[in-house]
């Protein structure tokens, strides 16, 4: 996409907005350069990158103001290559916006190995900015650590807990790990010793004062790590609403639990606290009712348990626990430290990939057993969280909802089904008879969200990536999706006129009436014709179209109107149409307008 479209584009966004949004920011600049370019260009590096428009006045409704383009565009380059550090090499142009000149410039994220970038001036702990939803926001020390420390391998995992011995580990975690290494690993754990084994798998750090279990070590098989750092835990809290505001009555929480030891122990504790507070809800599954569970436990185990591996263990880090919410409407389960390393967060439910903040950990759980379930905490293989979204697949919730702010990491799951009754009864207005099961499953995701991305789509439908381009891109030929841009990705969203029906929510109830199963979702068991849905019965609007022009001509928004399609949807029909042709618009008109012909 050329600069000037992106501009186009972003101009129509703001401006429907009425703010500056995350990807985008907006200045007038008519006196100069802006002071906080340096802090917008250092946000977006920071971020997922965006485009910085100069000549537009928010106050004024974005409209262009007079700037000195050029020297405007010179003094821009100058800024980031000059006053940031690493340097800023943004892709800076001249455009148009309603036959005035303004700026812009397209800033990229930086790679991980080069984060972060700061104003130089203010140096890197008081200089380094991201891009938030609302603006520009300065990094705390903390968070500047965990973008430097995505730059390599943290090693505070590996370190040993000087005050521990190796009486602090769970002698029958431990049995269990060496049965399982000897039966699995080959001659080289057969032919040593037990403390030898502990050493090279690092459990046990040799030290001046003998040895000592690694962090690692201890999380991955302590009796109680808690005892030497009480915040290395898990918290867990059923929140009454939705807000997390407490009732009239005055009650704050419906469960309230610390939950402690080591990590497959707190693994299992939490899961056991979620499938305590959780609701049974009933589904139809041809014949006959389902009962199962708001969120699957399998979803649920991988989330946590991927939390825990994968938080920040830095000094800086470790007065903060995992926390695990459960809201009316949602799951929370958030961890201190975000993204680590080279991964894209819009990878992550799409194809495997592995990062891990916490290497020797991460190696430890993959055989360390849950005690009573005979299976691992973990496979770590970049796959936990691919099984996670099959899992959710399965049970016909939409994907979960990731979110990376640097010092936490927060997955998010709904309680809602794709298709329950409401999007059942959506779908239903609209003319889906020759879309797919994915398709169909496509919208109803769009009816609850804004956008939906090419990996979204294949982790809610589990295809792969030609056939979710090959399938949206036929759902915008059809005129139910418009195609967008933000950044890298292309965006989809419903066309004009189909409308999305929010997020939503539950509300204080926790009560849930019968939903349909989609018996073809990608993954699931069933037999229901066509996912559980009933769409209307494509009709042939020819009848109707001829109707509305024997009264005279029309204009595409017109006839659109009257039937309740979309433009796209009209146009698909007036094409098929032989006797219909376009006139030129009247003095006065921007639009051309349809007639018989004949």
């Amino acid at each position: 996409m050329s600069l000037q479209n992106e501009v186009d584009e972003a101009v129509i966004r703001v401006r429907r907005a009425r703010t500056d949004l995350q990807a985008i920011e907006v200045k007038a600049a008519e006196g100069g350069l802006p002071k906080s370019i340096v802090e917008t260009v250092s946000a977006f590096a920071n971020a997922r990158g965006g485009l910085l428009i100069l000549g537009l006045d928010e106050a004024r409704g974005f409209q262009p103001v007079e700037i000195d383009a050029s020297k405007l565009a010179n003094d821009l380059a100058s800024t980031c290559a000059d006053q940031l550090e690493p340097a800023i090499r943004a892709e800076i142009d001249i455009g148009v916006v309603d036959g005035q000149p303004v700026v812009a410039a397209r800033i990229d994220e930086l790679p991980a190995d080069r984060k972060p970038c700061h104003v130089k001036a203010r140096g890197r702990d008081r200089g380094t900015y991201l891009r938030t939803h609302d603006g520009d926001r300065l990094l705390s020390f903390y968070e500047v650590h965990v973008l430097v420390a995505s730059r390599g391998q943290p090693r505070d995992d590996l370190l040993p807990v000087l005050e521990a011995t190796p009486a602090d580990l769970d002698a029958d975690l431990v049995a269990s790990l060496l049965r399982r290494m000897r039966a699995t690993r080959g001659p080289l754990f057969t032919s040593v010793s037990d403390d030898e084994m502990l050493r090279l798998l690092r459990v046990l750090i040799d030290t001046d004062d003998g040895a000592r279990p690694s962090l690692a070590g201890l999380l991955a098989l302590g009796r109680y790590p808690q005892s030497f750092y009480p915040q290395l835990d898990v918290t867990f809290v059923a929140y009454p609403t939705v807000t997390g505001e407490p009732l009239r009555d005055g009650t704050r929480f419906l469960d309230n639990q610390s939950i402690d030891g080591s990590v497959p122990i707190m693994v299992a504790t939490a899961l056991a606290a979620v499938r305590r507070n959780m609701k049974r809800r009933s589904v139809i599954v041809g014949m006959g009712r389902l009962d199962q569970w708001e969120y699957p436990e399998e979803a649920v185990r991988e989330v946590i348990a991927n939390a825990l591996m994968h938080r920040d263990y830095h000094p800086l880090a470790r007065g903060t626990q995992v926390r695990v919410e459960l809201y009316p409407d949602r799951l929370v389960v958030a961890n201190p430290g975000g993204l680590h390393g080279p991964v894209n967060r819009e990878d992550l439910l799409a194809e495997a990939v592995s990062s891990s903040r916490n290497s020797l950990l991460a190696k430890l759980l993959e055989d360390v057993e849950v005690p009573g379930t005979g299976r691992t905490v973990c496979e770590n293989r970049g796959s936990g969280l691919l099984a996670m979204a099959a899992a959710l697949r399965g049970a016909g919730i939409e994907p979960p909802e990731l979110i990376d702010n640097v010092r936490e990491f927060r997955v998010v799951f709904r309680n809602h089904s794709l298709l329950d009754d409401e999007a059942v009864a959506w779908l239903s207005t609209i003319d889906t008879a020759a879309l797919s099961d994915h398709q169909r499953l496509g919208l109803a995701f769009l009816h609850r969200n804004t956008t939906i991305t090419n990996q979204q789509y294949r982790s809610l439908t589990g295809c792969d990536s030609v056939t979710a381009s090959k399938e949206l891109t036929g759902m915008a030929a059809a005129g139910l999706l418009e195609k967008t841009r933000d950044r890298r990705w292309t965006l989809w969203r419903l066309a004009d006129g189909l409308g999305t029906g929010g997020t939503g929510g539950a509300g204080e109830g926790r009560e849930h009436q019968p939903v349909l199963q989609p018996a073809l979702w990608p993954g699931s068991v069933g037999s229901v014709n066509s996912a559980g849905i009933r769409p209307a019965a494509r009709q042939d609007r020819v009848t109707e179209i001829r109707g509305l022009l024997a009264d005279g001509p029309r204009d595409t928004r017109e006839i659109a109107d009257a039937l309740g399609l979309t433009t796209q949807g009209v146009l698909r029909w007036l094409h098929q149409m032989g006797d219909v042709v376009r006139t030129e618009p009247r003095p006065g008109q921007r639009s051309y307008r349809w007639k018989l012909h004949g």
